[in-house]
């Protein structure tokens, strides 16, 4: 960390998953610790399809946000980093948002990607986040719409 950042990345490796469990928990009760090892363990990988959890956390160690990356290719060639928000506590400002994305450029040029997408959950603090974001250069690119699947083709 430098002198202007309160939060560092640590990578989450299968072994220490047990660590951030207990933000896990709190933004997601149903999952339990053996489902978060499970995850953890599938969602990292290095090599040409390189992968991974990662989290920001203060000095004490405490995490903050826990993120999910990986590398999208597209059907023209194209390689993309692709960070997902799995937990992050909304706090005022945009600290974790300016960790994030320093991380995020960071990681897209060690992986000489040319393009970050970032998938945020929506929350009371998303306009902050967003102009946060707008400021470095991010823009709204595309809508994601949720749904229950239909067991019942008819209904």
């Amino acid at each position: 960390m430098t002198g202007d950042d309160i939060f560092e990345v640590a990578r989450i490796a299968p072994a220490s998953a047990d660590t951030v469990y207990g933000l896990v928990a709190l933004l997601h009760p149903e999952v339990t610790p053996d489902d978060w090892a499970t995850f953890v363990r599938d969602h990292s990988q290095d090599g040409a399809q390189p992968r991974g959890v990662f989290t920001l956390r203060d000095a004490r160690r405490m995490p903050h946000a826990l993120f999910g990356f990986r590398v999208a290719r597209t059907i023209a060639g194209g390689a993309t980093l692709e960070i997902s928000e799995i937990a992050m506590l909304r706090l005022p400002g945009t600290c974790l948002v300016d960790a994030l994305l320093r991380f995020a450029n960071q990681l897209a040029a060690q992986l000489d990607l040319p393009r970050i997408a970032i998938s945020l959950e929506r929350s009371a603090a998303w306009p902050q986040d967003h102009d946060a974001l707008q400021r470095c250069g991010f823009q709204v690119d595309r809508v994601m719409v949720l749904g229950r699947a239909r067991l019942d083709p008819a209904a």
